[in-house]
């Protein structure tokens, strides 16, 4: 197993268990809110067509490019072709 396999399943153990701590130490009503927004958000993702999910998911790459942009924290385009090697 790679270590990136590694470390992810090491992760999502660990948020399963915080996740279980958090369900036994809050009331119902709290907890079954937060999962319900998290599967409702997953069903509508998995109802989206190919082009509508790689459209959001563009919008929201130049959403966080923007604000990169504002703090002053982005790379010229020559740095930006290096690291994806072109």
């Amino acid at each position: 197993m790679s270590s990136f396999t590694e470390e992810n399943e090491r992760e999502r153990l660990e948020f399963v268990r915080k996740w279980a701590e958090y369900v036994r130490t809050h009331p119902d009503q709290e907890w079954s809110h937060q999962q319900n927004l998290i599967i409702n958000s997953a069903l509508q993702t998995a109802s989206m067509s190919k082009e509508h999910y790689l459209s959001m998911k563009t919008m929201k790459a130049v959403d966080e490019a923007r604000e990169r942009v504002k703090k002053g924290r982005y790379v010229t385009l020559k740095e930006a072709k290096k690291r994806v090697g072109l």
